[in-house]
């Protein structure tokens, strides 16, 4: 009789250990990026040609819009680029292209006027900020109403598994203390932020429940910081990546419908 009360007792504890033994917490080494000028190239809106200060973002129209560089430039440091493709005002210089921006032209014709991200008939300026600052053209996850291919949980999992980050463009969505956003850009662009890891919070089998490690440019976001994927993945927004994904499982309408109930 104790034989068999000791075996099911390891049995038991065997099933448990099972259960529990794949629940993980996985994060990139994404260095944190602060969006600002952060170089000596001259601004003809500035009429100066200095570096602004890290946190100069809440008070500093030039800084105030370089999410876009600020977020390329953490996905360059995580890729190891060295400079000048992980300098904001090179990313920006090489990838704005609108509103009388001349590219790659060592100078910044314009400052606080953010950058569009293809929608509206504007130029992708974001994704060819990421060609410069990564040395490749992006794969792109939305958005789906035009045609771009859907980001899942999964997905997500298997770039973070495969050491890709995520830089996600954050649609019609701005930093709560941000002020002096173009209104023709608000909704035609948004808050760039990197996805650098997951937390399956000991739920390995159900991917709906996962959190996602945002590092965010902002200064005043407390980045890094943790956010419940339903607020993460969304049908309107763009997500960025070195590569399409392989393999990363299939999902059912279902689970699609509740990845997308924000």
């Amino acid at each position: 009789m104790k034989h068999w009360i000791l075996s099911f007792s390891v049995l038991a504890l065997l099933v448990g250990v099972a259960a529990t033994s794949f629940a993980a917490q996985v994060t990139l080494a994404v260095p944190q990026v602060w969006q600002h000028k952060d170089t000596n190239m001259w601004c003809n809106v500035c009429g100066a040609g200095i570096a602004h200060a890290a946190n100069h973002a809440t008070v500093c129209a030039h800084c105030g819009m370089y999410c876009g560089p600020g977020a390329c430039s953490m996905y360059a440091g995580f890729q190891g680029r060295p400079a000048p493709f992980g300098n904001q005002d090179n990313i920006y210089d090489n990838g704005k292209s609108a509103q009388g921006e001349t590219t790659g032209n060592g100078t910044l014709e314009t400052h606080g006027v953010g950058m569009y991200v293809g929608l509206g008939g504007m130029p992708p300026e974001v994704q060819a900020a990421f060609t410069y600052a990564l040395a490749v053209p992006p794969f792109q996850h939305g958005p789906v109403a035009n045609g771009w291919p859907l980001i899942t949980p999964q997905i997500v999992k298997w770039y973070i598994d495969h050491n890709q980050p995520v830089l996600w463009i954050d649609i019609g969505s701005w930093p709560g203390d941000q002020t002096g956003i173009p209104s023709e850009l608000y909704y035609e662009s948004g808050h760039c932020k990197i996805i650098a890891g997951y937390d399956d919070n000991n739920t390995p089998g159900n991917l709906i429940d996962d959190s996602y490690k945002i590092f965010d440019p902002w200064p005043t976001s407390g980045s890094p910081y943790w956010l419940a994927q339903n607020l993460v993945i969304d049908p309107v927004d763009i997500y960025l990546t070195l590569t399409a994904p392989i393999a990363a499982g299939r999902q059912t309408w279902g689970s699609i419908k509740d990845a997308y109930a924000k």
